[in-house]
């Protein structure tokens, strides 16, 4: 998974990980006022979400799971 963490203590609900991540990953959780990672597999490593929060509160890890893939012989 690419997104590592949201930062609950940091996050302050601007919404701007919502708006500039170009995958749809994050949605925004009314009641406790912070972005949530709703889908995380969609994440395409592009770092958007972390470059654009004014109080770096996503972490994004350089790796993402990928399964691996056999041939049946």
């Amino acid at each position: 998974m690419a997104i590592q963490n949201i930062d609950v203590r940091r996050c302050m609900g601007c919404k701007t990980c919502v708006v500039t991540c170009p995958t749809d990953v994050f949605r925004f959780d009314e009641k406790s006022n912070q972005a949530v990672a709703k889908y995380p597999s969609e994440c395409q490593v592009c770092q958007m979400c972390a470059n654009f929060c004014p109080v770096g509160a996503i972490t994004v890890t350089a790796e993402k799971y990928t399964p691996i893939l056999t041939a049946w012989g």
